[in-house]
């Protein structure tokens, strides 16, 4: 049986003055840490609305695990106002 080694990539997707995005990048460096040491973790400022669709961005904060979502939203639409 083999062992998957594909490396596991974070990221943490977020606008300018997002309230939440400092906490949000805490508590994903603390799970990178205990479960998936040596994981890249990226964190991606969505600059504006031209962003926010390239990259389908739901809404500040985002966290993404090898490109999936980690709260899958029905599809709404970018969340950039």
């Amino acid at each position: 049986m083999s062992v998957d080694q594909t490396p596991v990539r974070f990221e943490i997707l977020m606008s300018a003055g997002c309230g939440h995005g400092k906490r949000t990048a805490e508590l994903v460096a603390d799970v990178v840490r205990e479960h998936a040491p040596g994981a890249e973790v990226e964190s991606i400022l969505v600059a504006g609305p031209d962003a926010a669709a390239r990259l389908a961005f739901p809404g500040s904060p985002t966290v993404r695990v090898n490109g999936v979502d980690i709260e899958p939203q029905p599809p709404t639409g970018v969340g950039w106002a």
